[in-house]
C-alpha cells in the first residue's frame, strides 16, 4: 500500500468521525482533569504494527485521553511517523534497498512509502505502510487527543504542520531535546508541550522543566520515584511516566497521583485505573 493509498485510508475514517471530534476536550483541557490519564504508546503495539494507521486505530476503541506516536524527518523534510533511526525493525528495507542499518534520514518520502511497515508484526498486516504525521493525526484525532514525540527534525516544521491542520489544540508536543521544546514555544506557546527524561527527576531538572515553560514532564517508569511526582506537581508541573505495562505498578503510581500512565496496555489500562 503506498503514501495515496494510506492518505485514503485515514482520511475516509477521519469522515467517519468528524462530527464525534468536535465534541472532543483539547489537550489543556484534558491535561488539567483530575486522575490518572491513559495514554496508548504507540498505539496498541501489543496486537498491531507499532506506530501505524491500525495500531491507531485499534487504540481508539479503548478511549485512551491520548495516543502517542513518533516521528522523524524523511530526507526531504517530511514528519515520517517511526520509532527507530534505522529502518530495519520494522520495515522490509533491507529487501527494498538491499542494505543494512538504512537511516531514515537518507530516503525520500516516497521512498518510505513503499516500505511494507507490517509483514515483521504479522503476515495479516503485510502491505501497511509507513504512515506520515500528516495522515497519523488524520486517524488519531478522529477520536483522541495526539501525544506526538519528535525523535528528530526541526520544531518549525512539525509547528507548521499543526498550524495548517488547525489541531494545535488537540496534541501535546514531546521530547527528549529540551532545547527543540524551548522552539516549540518560542513559535507557539499555545502548544501544549511536555519534556521526556529519565535518570534522577531532581529539583535541578524541575527548576529547568518550568524555565522552559512545558506544561507536563515525562520520566522514564525505572527512575521515577514517588516524592519526585509530589515535587515536581508542587512546582506546577504534571508527571507522566513512561513506559508502563503492569497493572501493580501502575496503581501504584496513580495512587501517589501520577498525571499520566504511558502504557502498551491501553486495552485494559482503564480498568487498571477503576476508569470505565
Amino acid at each position: 500500500m503506498g503514501l495515496g493509498a494510506a492518505t485514503a485510508m485515514t482520511s475516509a475514517f477521519a469522515a467517519d468521525k468528524k462530527s464525534d471530534s468536535h465534541s472532543r476536550p483539547s489537550a489543556r483541557e484534558l491535561i488539567n482533569r483530575p486522575g490518572t490519564l491513559v495514554i496508548a504508546h504507540r498505539g496498541l503495539p501489543e496486537a498491531f504494527p507499532e506506530n501505524s494507521v491500525p495500531a491507531f486505530q485499534a487504540a481508539l476503541e479503548y478511549k485512551p485521553d491520548f495516543i502517542e506516536l513518533d516521528y522523524r524527518h524523511s530526507s526531504d523534510g517530511i514528519p515520517i511517523v517511526i520509532h527507530d533511526e534505522k529502518l530495519d525493525r520494522t520495515t522490509d528495507s533491507f529487501t527494498r534497498f538491499g542494505l543494512k542499518d538504512v537511516l531514515i534520514g537518507t530516503k525520500t518520502a516516497a521512498q518510505l512509502a513503499e516500505l511494507d511497515a507490517g509483514t515483521w508484526f504479522g503476515a495479516q498486516f503485510a502491505g501497511t505502510p509507513l504512515p506520515t504525521l500528516d495522515a497519523s493525526l488524520d486517524a488519531i484525532l478522529a477520536g483522541s487527543c495526539c501525544m506526538v514525540e519528535r525523535k528528530d527534525g526541526d520544531a518549525k516544521t512539525c509547528v507548521e504542520l499543526l498550524k495548517r491542520k488547525r489541531v494545535e489544540d488537540r496534541v501535546i508536543v514531546q521530547a527528549f531535546d529540551w532545547d527543540y521544546i524551548r522552539n516549540v514555544r518560542k513559535l507557539n506557546a499555545d502548544i501544549v508541550t511536555g519534556l521526556l527524561g529519565k535518570g534522577p527527576l531532581d529539583a535541578a531538572k524541575i527548576a529547568e522543566a518550568k524555565e522552559i515553560g512545558s506544561e507536563v514532564v515525562g520520566w522514564a517508569d525505572k527512575d521515577l520515584q514517588l516524592e519526585a511526582i509530589a515535587a515536581a506537581q508542587a512546582a506546577g508541573l504534571k508527571v507522566w511516566c513512561w513506559t508502563v505495562n503492569q497493572p501493580e505498578r501502575a496503581q501504584q503510581l496513580a495512587a501517589a497521583g501520577l498525571n499520566g500512565l504511558i502504557t502498551n496496555r491501553a486495552d485494559v489500562a482503564r480498568k487498571w485505573l477503576g476508569r470505565s
